[in-house]
């Protein structure tokens, strides 16, 4: 059969030269995006975990119901505003206010659990209940601590997210994307205490004041079990997500060679949401790289600090101005980045007080043109406002300064007295002789007249 069709090719070819060329060049446009990976999920978005840079966006920014990955942003809250020895005791619309049959661990009404422990339920069996009390313990009700969430979502740069459940169970006007969780999921790194969770598989909760037996939980996340299929070796953490409305959702924290990023999918079938989570790190991993492309020694500036006091200015030295730290950004693997051009954007002086830590410029790092990332330059040491000893110092000084200016006044002005005095009695000197000689020839003139 391919020996027939081979000659039936050449003839097309022949008679149809344009269609060989036509085929060569759709495979030269498609060639640079085969690279990318191919997602099943409805929506996806993998970004950098440091910097916030978007590597793959698949409808990235569509509303989506998100189900129990809600839950990150819950965990932000709770983190942000409680201690994890701190003590949570459940009330009874915290127990009985989730669906039947959705997930739990068996919490019960006046039972008091550590908020430790209330977070390993959620992050390990997705306990319904447990959201709902860290809801109570931080904002007092369900409805005051999902306004809490939404805002702090807007605080963090989400525009597409509205929450009204604290852990996910489906109400309609309850949703976000894929982009907008992904910006909660970083936040949540700044937090030790969630880093030093995220990735265990495994937790036991004691008996407690209502509960005679330990509470094992074991972790849902297949991706982070080294006996799952789905295991990724490189997966530190995640939290996962199922409604039948939301399908499958999921997101995840990988670390290779010093770089994190972090996956979510959204609305997967099956184990789709593994296998694209897998995807998308393989992608990020392969082809791209944490790159330090300034640092932070090689970059400090000298500013003067001056204050106005009395409608005069102050010279107050100076402070030294740097970045916070080396600064490293994801590329394109194989990037030269010796092509990389810093502008330096800073006053000419700075008024005091200057606190140590304070933004005073700013550096504009661009390769090929094209502006990567500002780095704030901030000040390495303080400058305090004047002291009052300082102030009466300055009061003293300008004083005796006015004293001295007086007093240079008074002697020029005593000196051009003198210097007039002399010279009228001079001139008054110069006449008196004029008129005596004048006399004198009068008087002998008049005798030789006689």
């Amino acid at each position: 059969m391919k020996k027939r069709f081979l000659p039936v090719l050449m003839a097309l070819s022949i008679i149809f030269p344009t269609f060989s060329a036509f085929a060569e060049e759709v495979t030269l446009e498609t060639t640079p995006n085969q690279s990318a990976p191919a997602i099943v999920a409805e929506t996806a978005v993998l970004m950098d975990a440091a910097s916030g840079e978007i590597l793959y966006d698949k409808n990235a920014d569509q509303k989506m119901f998100p189900a129990s990955i809600t839950k990150l942003m819950t965990i932000l809250l709770a983190l942000e505003h409680g201690k994890l020895t701190d003590e949570i005791t459940f009330s009874h619309d915290a127990i009985y206010s989730i669906e039947s049959g959705s997930a739990h661990i068996a919490i019960q009404e006046g039972e008091t659990l550590t908020l430790e422990q209330v977070l390993r339920a959620i992050i390990l069996r997705s306990a319904n209940e447990a959201s709902n009390g860290v809801a109570e313990y931080v904002d007092g009700s369900i409805e005051a601590f999902t306004k809490h969430m939404t805002e702090r979502a807007k605080e963090l740069g989400c525009k597409n997210t509205n929450f009204l459940t604290a852990n996910g169970l489906h109400n309609e006007n309850h949703y976000t994307t894929a982009h907008d969780m992904a910006l909660i999921a970083k936040e949540l790194l700044k937090h030790e205490e969630y880093r030093s969770m995220m990735s265990e598989t495994y937790y036991e909760i004691p008996p407690t004041n209502k509960q005679t037996e330990v509470r094992y939980l074991h972790g849902q996340h297949q991706m982070l079990n080294e006996n799952s299929l789905y295991y990724y070796k490189d997966a530190i953490g995640g939290k996962t997500g199922f409604t039948t409305e939301a399908l499958n959702t999921l997101v995840t924290y990988a670390r290779r060679d010093g770089m994190e990023l972090i996956a979510v999918v959204m609305k997967c079938n099956g184990a789709d949401h593994y296998t694209d989570t897998a995807a998308l790190f393989d992608y990020g991993f392969d082809h791209y790289e944490s790159a330090k492309i300034l640092s932070a020694a090689d970059h400090m500036v000298t500013i003067k600090v001056t204050e106005t006091y009395k409608e005069k200015t102050v010279d107050r030295g100076t402070i030294t101005a740097a970045p916070a730290e080396d600064v490293y950004h994801i590329l394109p693997k194989g990037t030269d980045i010796s092509d990389i051009t810093v502008e330096t954007k800073v006053p000419e002086s700075v008024a005091a007080p200057v606190e140590a830590g304070q933004t005073i410029g700013t550096l504009n790092i661009s390769l090929h043109g094209e502006l990567l990332k500002t780095v704030d330059l901030v000040a390495q040491d303080a400058v305090a406002e004047l002291t009052d000893a300082e102030k009466e110092e300055l009061d003293a000084s300008s004083f005796t300064g006015i004293l001295k200016k007086v007093g240079i006044s008074v002697g020029i002005f005593l000196l051009v007295l003198i210097l007039l005095v002399c010279i009228t009695r001079t001139i008054g000197y110069l006449q008196y002789q004029k008129r005596r000689k004048n006399r004198r020839r009068r008087r002998n003139s008049s005798r030789r007249r006689r």
